[in-house]
């Protein structure tokens, strides 16, 4: 199914039931289209960060324990948000997995409220949040960052249950080439640990899912093994919930792989949820969760909602 958010009325054939969800301000979207479909973070961190100038820490009413390690390399780290009390709750379990192109990145960006407000946000849906540093190319290639996603997991499985979370009840939530990391781990059974992958759901945002254009530091440059790395014919087997989604100003092969993505897995069968991203960039969907504007947030929340 395709969602076009282009009016304030969104509805899904299935997940979206007639939520109003709130736009982009008119102000920030003429600022988005001037910045236009790149990467920009400086200037998209200027129109966003001024709306979560008063969310400073310490965090009210929310745990934050930052730079857990996950595994032995110093970039298997995670940070956990919980609300409220952290003893044993079974709350939904959320990761966020930030892009970069598997070269760059950081769970949180010093200075600004980058991607904390993601995991605010979580704590304020009743959910608990893990945000997730993972290593990074050209020193670690394939499969490394992907065997980073599985430690993560095996991780909330043996911990999260210390921070109020369900570790049965999990969902990953990625941007660029975290959902391309995301799509990765899924679609390659020889990440999963005994039990099989141990998501319910999944959102990926703006992600890169066929290895067709050309080489990369991390993915290598052999043509047999980039189609080999590729996440779209595992996906095809996948079984729960799926968004996938681009945004409308966002970089073209964003959504020429969105597109395509999503017509593999319905000529298969397995239809994700769909959303285009009215007003929004590359950067700036993400930096709008959190704040009044719900065109993106929304949509995600009644798939993470699905996490039983």
């Amino acid at each position: 199914m395709k969602i076009r958010i282009l009016a304030a009325a969104v509805m899904s054939l299935s997940t979206l039931s007639g939520a109003s969800l709130a736009q982009v301000p008119p102000d920030i979207a003429e600022g988005i289209r001037k910045i236009g479909p790149i990467v920009d973070t400086p200037n998209t961190t200027k129109l966003y960060a001024p709306l979560f100038k008063e969310r400073t820490e310490p965090y009210p009413n929310v745990t934050v324990v930052r730079d857990v390690a996950y595994g032995p390399d110093p970039a298997n780290k995670l940070d956990v948000f919980s609300a409220g009390s952290t003893a044993p709750a079974n709350k939904p379990v959320v990761f966020y997995v930030h892009g970069g192109g598997f070269e760059r990145g950081d769970k949180r960006q010093p200075g600004s409220p980058f991607y904390d407000n993601i995991m605010l946000w979580l704590t304020q849906q009743g959910m608990v949040g893990v945000n997730l540093n993972y290593r990074l190319a050209p020193k670690n290639a394939w499969p490394t960052a992907h065997e980073d996603m599985a430690a993560a997991i095996r991780w909330v499985q043996a911990n999260i249950a210390q921070y109020g979370g369900d570790a049965d009840r999990v969902g990953l939530w990625g941007q660029s080439a975290g959902a391309s990391l995301i799509a990765g781990y899924l679609a390659h059974p020889q990440f999963w640990g005994p039990k099989g992958h141990g998501v319910k759901v999944a959102v990926m945002n703006s992600g890169f899912y066929a290895n067709d254009r050309g080489g990369s530091a991390y993915f290598g440059n052999d043509p047999k093994e980039l189609l080999e790395r590729s996440s779209v014919e595992g996906l095809k087997k996948s079984t729960i919930p799926l968004l996938i989604s681009h945004t409308e100003v966002d970089l073209p092969d964003a959504i020429t792989q969105a597109d395509a993505t999503n017509k593999a897995l319905c000529d298969a069968g397995r239809c994700p949820t769909y959303v285009v991203f009215k007003d929004h960039s590359h950067i700036s969907q993400n930096y709008s969760v959190g704040t009044p504007d719900t065109s993106v947030s929304g949509p995600i929340l009644q798939v993470l909602r699905q996490i039983k």
